[in-house]
């Protein structure tokens, strides 16, 4: 896409700016009060440098924004105090389209609402100076064209504004994911070569027995087994005091089940410790049955612990720790 430096569609709403200011100068004859029309002339190019500087942003400050209505308001009457109505359609009202062009330039500038009230005072202006017969002579059909067009190059701006906004966020979203899912997968790697150099050792003395093993070796095999899937669903509920004690219920004959669902995500480290110590000294607690360890994402707790038993009316244990 083609982009044009700001300071170049700057200079050109000054040349075309410029332009009448030249025509006052070259009519200010034709006024009773120069002295007038040289107020005017200075401050119409003094509202019109400030209206085409742009600089960090395009749209205009409500301040200057009302300045320059307050000035748009002023040059007419400055001018139609002291000039005679017949020169209506002549050059010498030169300052009709200077003012339209600030108007217009306001509007481009975001200020689109205070444009159009600068544009009704001007109207109300020339038909008390000349009459309503006198407005399509004095340049007003061409002010209004340049306001519907700076009002819709306003609207077309603050769109596109908004939509490359809006693709920036997305940008920015999907390089968030496109984060999250390396570093999750990076974390997944990492997890399975520490759980196969775990296991190695035991699988390759199943390998050299060719599978055949006593009621001990069964037995272990069994709890590594139980052991590589707690590594794999629920790491963050794991350290090694926790490893120990569910190690040590299952061989009492306790079902656990450990589910790591990001509870535990953003915490302090200090924590987490804190939080599986609680978590491995309940587990001691527990004799029989199924053990359920948790660590829901979204609720007021951090970790839950349930311990029930077949039969049993009611949870013989029911933590939500936080």
């Amino acid at each position: 896409m083609l982009k044009v430096p700001t300071w170049i569609l700057s200079l050109f709403g000054l040349l075309f700016g410029l332009y009448h200011a030249v025509l006052g100068v070259i009519w200010i004859s034709d006024n009773d009060r120069p002295e007038l029309v040289v107020l005017a002339l200075i401050a119409y190019l003094a509202v019109l440098a400030a209206t085409l500087n742009i600089r960090k942003t395009r749209e205009m400050s409500h301040r200057l924004a009302w300045v320059n209505i307050a000035v748009c308001a002023l040059i007419p009457i400055a001018i139609q105090s002291q000039l005679d109505p017949s020169h209506l359609g002549d050059y010498a009202t030169w300052y009709v389209l200077g003012v339209g062009t600030i108007l217009a330039t306001t509007a481009v500038r975001g200020r689109r609402a205070e444009a159009w009230i600068g544009l009704a005072i001007l109207i109300i202006e020339i038909a008390i100076w000349g009459g309503v017969a006198s407005l399509a002579s004095t340049g007003l059909p061409g002010v209004l064209s340049l306001m519907v067009t700076g009002h819709a190059v306003s609207l077309g701006v603050s769109r596109a504004v908004k939509n490359a906004q809006e693709l920036n966020r997305k940008a920015a979203l999907t390089a968030i994911e496109t984060a999250s899912i390396e570093a999750a997968g990076q974390v997944r790697s990492n997890l399975l070569e520490k759980t196969l150099r775990t296991a190695l050792p035991a699988l390759n003395l199943i390998a050299a027995l060719g599978g055949n093993l006593d009621a001990d070796q069964k037995r272990e095999a069994l709890l590594m087994e139980a052991g590589l899937r707690d590594e794999i669903r629920g790491e963050s509920l794991l350290n090694d005091e926790v490893r120990l004690a569910i190690k040590e219920a299952r061989t009492r004959g306790v079902e656990v089940l450990v589910l790591d669902e990001g509870g535990l995500q953003d915490l302090p480290s200090q924590q987490v410790d804190d939080l599986l110590a609680r978590v491995a000294r309940s587990i001691k607690l527990v004799e029989s049955g199924r053990l359920t360890i948790r660590s829901p994402k979204g609720e007021d707790w951090k970790i839950t612990v349930v311990a029930v038993r077949p039969g049993a009316p009611a949870p013989d244990i029911w933590l939500k720790l936080s």
